[in-house]
């Protein structure tokens, strides 16, 4: 009955903010990944440079990209979600319902994650795959693309995408208690700046430590927000 009443707010609050008109954010972000790749590709070709090492290297850079920008789209969602509702006092009447704080919060957060997960897990393999076609095409790479590869880059991908979703929870930490938006989108950018930063074949979300450290932080504060939400004062 519990997960059945947070699936209805789940469906609830996706129509109440019309949350589905967000696929068009979705697929401009994924065109400006496309372009970023192409004018990297570019560039390093009028130098004279190799572009791309190996496919290892253009996951990387993708994996970065997308998880920075999708990162910070959950922080306006945190705030379109949760912060402007208690701004703007309308989480009051949802408070109102007899149903639990813990779970409409529960619904907001859960929705917040679904929606990095899936945002970030596709447009890595949306534009990995394009890639993958482009080189089998072109050949664009030094080297081959073994199936092997991919898979492993797939199964990744996946792990980042799950680490990224309990992550984008973070923002919370300094969004929540004063119900700023400036603080939550802050948090966010900040943590961007501290796990994007990709040198050559390296970048420090790629130390296991890392994603799965700011994973369990991001669901230890959402617990938290859930857990205090009966004690705070919606006035």
């Amino acid at each position: 009955m519990g997960a059945e009443l947070v699936y209805k707010l789940i469906k609830l609050e996706i129509k109440k903010f019309k949350l589905w008109k967000h696929w068009k954010g979705v697929l401009i972000s994924n065109v400006g990944f496309i372009a970023f790749l192409g004018m990297i590709y570019g560039l390093e070709l009028s130098e004279e440079n190799v572009p791309f090492e190996n496919f290892e290297m253009v996951i990387l850079i993708l994996g970065s990209i997308v998880r920075a920008t999708f990162i910070i789209y959950a922080s306006f969602l945190i705030v379109k979600l949760v912060i402007d509702e208690y701004k703007n006092k309308t989480i009051d009447i949802m408070f109102t319902y007899p149903v639990k704080r813990k779970k409409i919060l529960a619904a907001k957060l859960m929705i917040v994650m679904a929606f990095t997960f899936f945002t970030v897990f596709l447009s890595n393999v949306l534009i990995g795959g394009l890639f993958v076609i482009t080189e089998a095409a072109f050949d664009i790479l030094p080297g081959e693309i073994g199936v092997d590869e991919i898979y492993n880059n797939l199964i990744s991908t996946f792990f980042y995408s799950l680490a990224t979703a309990g992550i984008s929870l973070i923002p919370l930490l300094f969004g929540m208690p004063r119900k700023s938006a400036p603080a939550t989108i802050v948090t966010a950018i900040f943590l961007v700046c501290l796990i994007g930063n990709t040198t050559d074949s390296f970048t420090v979300f790629s130390i296991i430590a890392v994603p799965i450290s700011l994973a369990l932080l991001g669901l230890f504060i959402g617990y938290l927000s859930i857990r205090n939400i009966e004690k705070v004062d919606v006035r």
